[in-house]
């Protein structure tokens, strides 16, 4: 692996996680305005529907760059190497965990008051 596509999968869960927050941010403020939670498809509001989607495209991208950080293969004697996968491994692990935190809500709450 080399060194600059570490540093650029380091950043990159939490990069992921952020566009997940500004797009979940948005599309609630914007189906509050416009009462996308008074009507029902199949019995669940379109918000609901529409944030869930956008909340689990994100884990399945986070869960896509988990397994490819988890894939590549370090140079055998390259100690830096070998830390920067496992820093990018573990940038994953914790983007798809703070996804996770923020996205859970959708399931539980009422999205707008």
């Amino acid at each position: 692996m080399k060194p600059r596509l570490a540093l650029l999968l380091i950043p990159a869960g939490f990069v992921i996680w952020a566009s997940a927050f500004t797009l979940l941010y948005a599309a609630l403020s914007l189906g509050c305005a416009f009462g996308w939670q008074n009507d029902a498809i199949g019995g669940v509001p379109p918000l609901r529907l529409t944030l869930l989607a956008i909340w689990l495209v994100h884990l399945a991208a986070l869960a896509g760059l988990l397994i490819y950080c988890v894939r590549l293969r370090s140079a055998a004697n390259a100690r830096t190497s070998r830390f920067l996968r496992r820093a990018a491994i573990g940038s994953a692990a914790a983007a798809i965990a703070a996804t996770v935190w923020t996205g859970v809500v959708i399931l539980v709450a009422t999205p707008c008051l």
